[in-house]
């Protein structure tokens, strides 16, 4: 049918572009976190990557349900604004007529969502727990490379590594002592190898500058060779979030904070058949009316509607609701809002 065809390419141009335009801002806004936490040392830098691909899914839930919304709304004005609605109805297609693109563009979306919230979400979350355990628990040479600085993780230590064209290794460390005064160390060559189950380099053939008590002076030694034992960290276990746990681990162990969670992941999909509900009365507005106040009605209505989701999903898991109770208040109310509007719109014609 012409009629559902051209309204719901309509909607799924304008979510597109919607849902890209938010995603440039969520990375811009993932990129600028994730440097800062790699500067402080928090976030190894080379883990940049996958850290920030695996946030990206984590937060695509979220965009594809602020995307459909807008994609819906807009659509829905621009016929307004356009007197297509007008043309419909004049031409035998009735109000609830309009659900049917409404409904066949939210199926699919809504699918799409539940399984990014119930599965991908939490394999992310879980995924990125562990390349950040697997990147804390490496030791100063897993992180020493050919030509490039490398800080340990601690900050007391900081070597640089250039190859020669005889195939060794000169190497320049910067030191610092539990006396806050700083060493340096240049080697010709430097060799690792492993003592009693720990990592040492052997340097040849070198020059050690050693800060002393007075300002600007150091002590200089030349050896012929030297041993630094380098750290060693042991790997310790993820710590995996409630939000990064499996569905079938949170219906293992239906706990409050357990229900809770569940409750959150349902609550977007929910969400999102809602707002496309909530698309039509909104945006069937007169062709002289701004479109602002609309817009900032859709607003108010998604903040208002996420955040009482947030706050149910803290009253589960403090027990002040059950799981039944606490995913019927948010929805509910969503739901009496889309019949209000209905009814809003039915008495102004």
């Amino acid at each position: 049918m012409i009629f559902r065809r051209s309204i719901l390419a309509e909607i799924v141009q304008n979510t597109v572009m919607t849902a890209v335009g938010l995603l440039a801002v969520a990375l811009t806004v993932l990129v600028v976190r994730l440097v800062s936490q790699a500067a402080s040392g928090d976030l190894p830098a080379d883990i940049l990557g996958p850290a920030l691909g695996l946030s990206t899914l984590a937060q695509m839930p979220l965009v594809l349900v602020l995307g459909g919304f807008a994609g819906a709304l807009l659509t829905i004005q621009r016929l307004a604004r356009d007197s297509e609605l007008v043309v419909w109805r004049a031409a035998g297609v009735s109000r609830a007529a309009f659900y049917d693109p409404l409904v066949a563009f939210m199926l699919p979306l809504t699918a799409v969502v539940l399984w990014l919230t119930l599965w991908v979400s939490p394999w992310a979350d879980r995924q990125r727990a562990e390349l950040e355990a697997s990147a804390a628990a490496r030791d100063e040479t897993q992180s020493v490379a050919a030509g490039v600085f490398r800080e340990s993780g601690d900050g007391r230590r900081v070597f640089f590594v250039m190859a020669t064209e005889e195939g060794r290794n000169q190497l320049f460390a910067r030191l610092l002592n539990d006396e806050g005064k700083t060493s340096v160390v240049l080697a010709a060559e430097a060799e690792l190898f492993q003592r009693d189950g720990a990592q040492w380099v052997r340097l040849r053939d070198g020059r050690r500058y050693d800060e002393s008590d007075t300002p600007l002076s150091f002590r200089v030694v030349q050896f012929a060779w030297q041993e630094l034992r380098l750290q060693s960290k042991t790997a310790d276990e993820p710590k995996f979030r409630l939000k990064s746990r499996p569905i079938d681990n949170l219906l293992a162990q239906p706990g409050k904070e357990e229900l809770a969670e569940l409750a959150r992941r349902l609550g977007l999909p929910l969400a999102l058949i809602l707002f496309i509900l909530m698309a039509l009365p909104l945006g069937e507005s007169n062709p002289r009316t701004s479109r602002g106040y609309t817009l900032i009605l859709a607003l108010l209505i998604f903040v208002s509607y996420t955040n009482l989701i947030s706050v149910s999903y803290g009253w589960i898991a403090r027990g002040k609701l059950s799981f039944v109770s606490g995913l019927l208040l948010p929805h509910g109310l969503a739901f009496a809002t889309w019949l209000a509007l209905l009814y809003w719109r039915r008495k102004r014609g």
